[in-house]
């Protein structure tokens, strides 16, 4: 089994390849990808991604990364709308479970009105490579097989890029390796473990 920064090594050299965004699959599949890396090397992900993105971007100008990090979209939703420090006070009497639950109902998860899903589609740039991070952050708000279902409706003729802290195997998410987080098709593990 590789290391995550051998990996990460790998993940560089496969995004600079000239043709790599251009495959779709043999059902002409969507383009997303999965990086799935061992959860403890999280914050060796965390520092090192903005420099790989960074430097494909140098080295191969037609590519463009838009990072959307989920867990700060859903802070920036609660703290526009003055929630957050009801939210903790909230969960000081009824409990966390409680509170998860109604932070969910608030951001419509999975709904036609998914409000994490309404900021990426008003945020994307036309052509970006859409980079997700923040989700162990973001667990147990948001679910990535939600995300990745919900996104396939507003992203379509574009890639993304899953940083997954967690196993992708078999089409089988488990978040930090303990959590099943239900199977997801549509998508390709981006680098071999």
């Amino acid at each position: 089994m590789k290391s995550t920064e051998q990996r990460l090594q790998l993940l560089k050299e496969s995004l600079l390849e000239p043709n790599f965004f251009q495959n779709k699959g043999i059902g002409n599949e969507l383009n997303f990808y999965i990086f799935d890396y061992d959860p403890k090397d999280e914050l060796t992900v965390r520092q090192e991604i903005p420099k790989l993105l960074s430097f494909v971007e140098k080295n191969r100008p037609s590519i463009h990364f838009q990072v959307f990090d989920l867990y700060e979209i859903i802070l920036y939703f609660f703290e526009q709308r003055g929630y957050m420090e009801k939210n903790f006070k909230k969960e000081q009497k009824v409990g966390s479970e409680k509170v998860i639950q109604k932070m969910q109902e608030g951001l419509k998860i999975a709904t036609e009105r998914d409000e994490i899903i309404q900021y990426i589609k008003q945020h994307l740039e036309t052509d970006a490579v859409v980079v997700l991070t923040g989700i162990g952050k973001a667990f147990p708000i948001l679910r990535s097989h939600i995300i990745l279902n919900s996104l396939q409706s507003v992203i379509q003729d574009q890639s993304v890029i899953m940083l997954y802290p967690g196993k992708f195997e078999n089409n089988t998410l488990k978040l930090f390796d303990i959590y099943h987080d239900d199977n997801y098709y549509r998508a390709f593990r981006i680098v071999e473990r």
